[in-house]
């Protein structure tokens, strides 16, 4: 076979080609991370749980990493809406979801076109937080077996905020189920329309995470009779949780913890999650998130994906319990 001859030129414009070509297919874990800012989607609106975590985690991980880190609010159809952006984004790293219970409960009920082991690659856990229960100030109930004998002697007089496939809906039905009463849930499409009704006492049972609660409770607005943690929180202390109060199946921490599109590449995923747990070893976003109830909860993307594989289990088997999202529902 003859030999080829190259012309300077050709071999110049070959090497290079090579070079192009080889950057082109390297695996995106391999190259400088991030490139460019990365976006925290947060699947409700300012003030949540989710948008406080991701605003502590975002100032952090900004100096950590020396790129901007952003956090972009796609509240709607309980969390779907970003959750499903998220899902179909670059699996590259620089767009991540902080979800929670209710991009569960939204898996489980049959209201998502996502899964969320099928289709997100885990990161970190970010922090916890229980639900607290409040009431009016007007109601004549100090404690949770007070408002247990009130519903007992009013069926289905007292009604309490939510939303179908919603965590406060599940809270409700577990408590009429573990106390043998019947409350009435009204849905409501937010937070702040609840606590307003809760205020004039056209809801006699508020469920939302303590972080929301507190300062209701801090300013004699409403009255918080449990928290749904396994041992009681540091920022309400002479709350008791429901554990206490004689229903210990009522026990339910809410997690958050961050997805990117599945795909992403593993060095950029164990970078992630160094990263963030680096921020929450950071006493002051810990002491802030404390302050606001959100407990520290760290881990590993293994563990991350652990969890959701168990709670997609424990809570599949909750709805079908569920008058309103169970099969056929």
């Amino acid at each position: 076979m003859p030999a080829i001859k190259w012309s300077r030129r050709a071999l110049v414009a070959a090497t290079t080609a090579g070079f192009v070509a080889g950057a082109i297919e390297a695996p995106a874990g391999a190259q400088d991370f991030p490139s460019k800012p990365i976006t925290i989607v947060v699947p409700f609106g300012p003030g949540t749980t989710n948008d406080i975590i991701a605003r502590q985690l975002a100032q952090d991980m900004t100096g950590t990493l020396g790129q901007s880190v952003i956090v972009e609010n796609r509240a709607g159809a309980t969390g779907n809406i970003a959750t499903e952006f998220v899902a179909k984004s670059r699996p590259d790293g620089h767009t991540l979801l902080i979800a929670s219970m209710s991009n569960i409960l939204s898996q489980v009920t049959g209201n998502a076109s996502f899964d969320l082991t099928r289709d997100f690659s885990p990161i970190a856990f970010s922090g916890k937080t229980p639900y607290s229960l409040l009431v009016p100030n007007e109601l004549p109930a100090k404690s949770v077996a007070d408002l247990v004998e009130l519903a007992r002697r009013q069926p289905g007089k007292l009604n309490y905020a939510g939303f179908v496939g919603g965590v406060p809906q599940f809270l409700g039905e577990m408590l009429d189920r573990a106390a043998k009463i019947n409350t009435l849930m009204v849905p409501y499409k937010s937070t702040t329309d609840a606590l307003v009704d809760l205020l004039a006492n056209r809801i006699q049972i508020w469920f939302t995470p303590i972080a929301s609660g507190v300062p209701v409770q801090t300013a004699n607005q409403a009255r918080m009779l449990a928290i749904t943690g396994e041992t009681r929180a540091r920022v309400v202390p002479d709350v008791p949780t429901f554990k206490e109060a004689g229903y210990p199946d009522m026990t339910v921490d809410v997690v958050y913890f961050l997805l990117a599109a599945k795909g992403t590449p593993q060095p950029v995923v164990d970078k992630l999650s160094s990263v963030i747990g680096k921020a929450l070893e950071n006493p002051k976003v810990n002491e802030s998130l404390l302050g606001q109830g959100i407990e520290e909860k760290r881990g590993t993307p293994a563990e991350v994906g652990a969890y959701l594989a168990d709670q997609i289990r424990r809570w599949g088997d909750i709805v079908k319990l569920s008058p309103l999202s169970g099969p056929g529902k």
